[in-house]
């Protein structure tokens, strides 16, 4: 596996983290041989172990600071299986390593990618860093060898636009509830008392808009933000001018504990979620699985998932409204966390998504001699097939 941070990283956790760090232990548990190729600076040296959950780590020095150390690292774990290993498959995560599909090519065998998101769309990039991300999307769908997408609208949009078919897998999540509701005293706030927003701070993430929807609404509720960003712009200064101007709002910044998390998340009255680019997101199932109504903002990837279980904003506006519609109404919050649950049970369970990504590689090895032909999708197994352990 490339392009991955590590398998629990002590910095900065993503949601492809997130998910394999699901997905690649249960993996090794069914009898496979799993390596992660790790970025060095995500961990200190104390965390730098070689196996894991039954996962071989390798850490690759990652130069280039925050922009260009994921490419750096990536290219030399790429050298490193080359010429050091033999692996079935090679798996990707991030169509911005679309390049360096090309040159795992040369390893003879089959490349599979999840391109995660729509990259080049992103507000926080500049224009040649797009051009890199657009230029890269073309590579992994000329020379993967099978495409991964996460939602069925990102399966659309790749074969409408690049004319290249892939398999859907969503993420997983776990329906939990809260057991130590104390760990959220640090934060001023009692259950049922706030509302929350777990992202990073990045324009596309609708920070300002959920901002400025929660000040004009009339809560007497707090509102508790989680996250923080790598850089500094007019952006960040205005959501802290924002968050100043309201007392009911405090910037809490990033929260590793997961444990403290699971809380932020189990006890608040409803969970604001304003990505608005890429497919199916880990922090709005684990907001679901945990039992947070949720506030969304209005795009296909966000319906896909929540369907009718969910209430949803196109502008600061709508947030306002929302929010003041539903502030005095617990009942209708409680069947729409209720019915989130449900939906994570019957739908996105890990175990399933990793039989999904078993059947994925396992074709991918065993189909690897026939001709590859971009924009034909591969046939997998019923879900009721069974699968061998390697």
């Amino acid at each position: 596996m490339f392009g991955l941070r590590g398998l629990h990283p002590d910095l900065e956790i993503s949601g492809f983290e997130t998910a394999f760090g699901e997905i690649a232990p249960r993996l090794a548990a069914r009898g496979h041989e799993i390596t992660i190729y790790c970025r060095g600076s995500a961990h200190s040296p104390a965390r730098r172990v070689a196996q894991e959950d039954g996962v071989e780590l390798l850490y690759m020095p990652s130069p280039g600071g925050k922009n260009f150390s994921a490419l750096t690292s990536t290219l030399l774990a790429v050298l490193h299986g080359l010429f050091r290993r033999r692996y079935d498959v090679w798996f990707f995560v991030n169509v911005g390593m679309g390049h360096h599909c090309v040159l795992a090519r040369l390893s003879g065998k089959p490349v599979v990618m999840n391109v995660d998101g729509l990259d080049w769309t992103r507000a926080k990039w500049g224009p040649l860093a797009r051009a890199y991300f657009r230029s890269a999307a073309r590579s992994a769908v000329r020379f993967c060898t099978e495409l991964v997408t996460d939602a069925e609208g990102m399966r659309q949009y790749y074969l409408e636009h690049f004319g290249r078919d892939s398999v859907m897998i969503a993420y997983g999540a776990d329906v939990e509830s809260s057991e130590r509701p104390e760990l959220i005293a640090p934060f001023s706030v009692k259950p049922s008392d706030y509302y929350l927003i777990v992202s990073r701070l990045v324009p596309e993430n609708s920070v300002e808009e959920m901002l400025e929807g929660f000040v004009r609404s009339r809560t007497n509720r707090r509102l508790v933000v989680v996250g923080s960003a790598n850089y500094e712009d007019a952006f960040h200064a205005r959501l802290r001018e924002i968050a100043a101007g309201d007392s009911r709002i405090t910037m809490v910044g990033h929260v590793s504990d997961q444990a403290v998390l699971k809380e932020l998340w189990c006890n608040c009255y409803a969970y604001l979620h304003g990505h608005s680019v890429g497919g199916t997101n880990p922090a709005l199932l684990r907001a679901m699985g945990f039992g947070c109504a949720v506030i969304a903002r209005d795009t296909v990837f966000n319906r896909e998932v929540l369907e009718d279980s969910g209430r949803y904003f196109a502008s600061a506006d709508d947030v306002a409204a929302l929010i003041d519609a539903l502030d005095d109404a617990p009942d209708i919050l409680i069947s729409l966390a209720d019915h989130e649950r449900r939906r994570v049970s019957e739908r996105y369970t890990w175990e399933g998504v990793t039989d999904q990504y078993e059947r994925v590689f396992r074709e991918s090895a065993n189909h690897f001699e026939l001709p590859f032909q971009a924009g034909t999708k591969k046939a997998l197994p019923d879900s009721g097939a069974k699968i061998s352990s390697r």
